[in-house]
């Protein structure tokens, strides 16, 4: 996304109003929005875009079994291979995500 934003920023912005117009479309809360679209990057390989929505999805109330459970439900229909790319890249977010909270959380109570 970085290059398109840089290189054809008015086809990237077109991009984010889209995505936000389906959003807003979207009778579901927003955890269960980012929890349908891990699924849907999981299914396509998309690792960035895991990365991004389990951060979202983690932000928005989302439990590291709701995330697992996303991916997992991709299984019968996209393999082994993939899902277990998806839970990988998925993991290593958490982490991430989870420790920059407690970096935040630490810092504030100190």
């Amino acid at each position: 996304m970085k290059n398109m934003m840089q290189e054809a920023p008015d086809v990237a912005q077109s991009f984010f109003d889209l995505a936000k117009s389906v959003k807003q479309y979207s009778p579901l809360d927003e955890k269960v929005n980012e929890l349908v679209i891990i699924g849907i990057f999981s299914a396509h390989r998309g690792l960035r875009g895991i990365n991004t929505h389990v951060e979202r999805a983690m932000a928005a109330g989302a439990t590291k079994e709701e995330v697992i459970a996303a991916i997992l439900l991709a299984l019968p229909i996209v393999g082994i291979t993939d899902v277990n790319m998806a839970l990988d890249q998925a993991m290593e977010t958490i982490a991430d995500t989870t420790a920059k909270t407690k970096e935040v959380t630490g810092a504030t109570a100190g």
